[in-house]
């Protein structure tokens, strides 16, 4: 059977508390039973010795010296707190008995060599019995004093404490699951809460936050984790939504075009030059559309944590200088000059793949912003044991808000500044993703009209 937590909480309280009060019943009970069983056989121990002094051993034979004690009260009553005695010999022979034992004799027990106290019966009633040896000057058992005393009254008085004892138990405990049930549903009272407005909340409301409560407990900590996952749940269905919405655009545009080409096109016989030119064109913006594809595809599979970086020592000399081979034509086109000195061999801890793609989108974007004839400067430094690399360009720059957003996915901040410029905003955010798997740092600094400064900090 499945129970709630309520009753879970309930159920494993009341088994707990219920085997910690039975122990303390059962640690009362036997307290009482000893203290009971200890008062009798103190009574008993001081009859024994009153015997035991009044018997006279002659020629191992045993004389009653005060007849007195024998003769007690106590000795002969049945009704009213009497005590039983009679000495038996060694082999358990009647020597002589208290006349409140009428016909009836004591138990005797023969293995018994020392003083012991033991339950037995008589006359069908319940009595507490001790055995006591008596012995010569040379240690030699000449008898045994057996004396009793009725159990019955402390019998009952047991069995009475031990039904009260029983009855309280399962009273406490009936009370106590009914206590520990509300107490437990008041505890749970705020998880109650959490599931609720939980439930509520859909794709469409996601912006809504559950209570957090009053107390700094558990709880709060259980809240406020399900808020901040609630908030990076939000940010990335946010940013789904926009990257679908900006990819949508960014691949609508070109087709756009493609079919807007292709209308002028067929409209009416044209010559083969501009057959030529309107297709040429049309490749240009399929190349372009495959170009965005690829980079789609390959930031997400950057973001599906299903590539790892493969992490050794390479010399970020060498893939600065590979790179810089790769875009010699982008950089001629340009007439840009490249402000970099080799200064040998640096290593560095990263994957040698994602490194060049990393410099080579650093770069591209700071050829396509610098100005013809202008230069870039690429300088390696060391800082407190970490290699630095930093990429500047002398180009349009940017304000502070847009350097901010300048790794967002499709983000190419003014447009109307730099609409000539090719480019789809992709770039950069695989640059940042790249970075953040191998644990590389990344800053940007730019100001308007004078550049923008990429720095690379790699791990120690």
């Amino acid at each position: 059977m499945q129970l709630n937590l309520r009753n879970r909480i309930s159920f494993f309280y009341l088994v707990s508390t219920g085997v910690l009060i039975g122990l303390l019943f059962m640690v009362i009970y036997f307290s009482v039973r000893e203290t009971v069983y200890r008062h009798m056989d103190e009574d008993l121990d001081a009859e024994s010795n009153e015997i035991e002094k009044n018997l006279v051993v002659l020629n191992d034979q045993f004389i009653i010296a005060n007849a007195f004690e024998w003769n007690e009260r106590e000795h002969g009553q049945i009704e009213v707190n009497p005590v039983f005695v009679q000495i038996v010999g060694p082999s358990g022979k009647l020597i002589k008995k208290t006349g409140n034992l009428l016909t009836e004799q004591l138990n005797f027990n023969p293995n018994l060599k020392s003083q012991t106290y033991f339950n037995t019966s008589l006359s069908g009633s319940q009595i507490r019995q001790v055995q006591l040896p008596i012995k010569n000057p040379v240690g030699t058992t000449l008898g045994y004093i057996v004396a009793a005393m009725p159990l019955e009254e402390s019998a009952v008085v047991l069995q009475n404490l031990f039904v009260i004892l029983m009855t309280t138990y399962w009273m406490v405990l009936f009370v106590l699951f009914y206590v520990t049930r509300y107490i437990a549903g008041k505890s749970i009272s705020p998880i109650n809460k959490v599931i609720s407005t939980a439930e509520r909340i859909t794709k469409e409301n996601l912006d809504e936050r559950i209570e957090l409560p009053v107390h700094k407990d558990e709880i709060y900590k259980l809240t406020s984790t399900i808020n901040d996952l609630l908030n990076r749940l939000e940010d990335a269905v946010l940013r789904e939504k926009q990257f679908t919405s900006d990819a949508s655009h960014e691949l609508r545009t070109p087709l756009s075009v493609i079919k807007g080409t292709l209308e002028v096109l067929i409209r009416k016989p044209r010559n083969a030059a501009e057959y030529e030119n309107k297709i040429k064109y049309c490749i240009s913006e399929v190349d372009r559309m495959s170009a965005l594809i690829d980079q789609l595809l390959m930031l997400a599979r950057f973001e599906s944590g299903k590539i790892t970086p493969v992490i050794s020592e390479i010399d970020i000399n060498s893939s600065i200088e590979s790179t810089l081979q790769r875009m010699q034509k982008f950089i001629a086109e340009k007439k840009l000059s490249i402000n970099y000195s080799n200064a040998g061999k640096v290593l560095v801890r990263a994957d040698s793949s994602m490194v060049e793609t990393i410099l080579e989108n650093i770069l591209s974007n700071a050829i396509k912003y610098s100005p013809e004839g202008n230069e870039i400067e690429i300088k390696i430094n060391s800082v407190e044991g970490k290699t630095i690399c930093s990429i500047k360009d002398f180009g349009i720059g940017m304000t502070q808000e847009q350097a901010s957003k300048i790794f967002d996915r499709f983000y190419r901040g003014d447009e109307s500044r730099n609409s000539h410029i090719e480019g789809n905003g992709i770039g950069l955010a695989i640059v940042k993703r790249l970075a953040d798997l191998q644990n590389i740092s990344l800053s940007v600094s730019s100001e308007v009209g004078k550049g923008t400064a990429f720095t690379i900090t790699f791990p120690d």
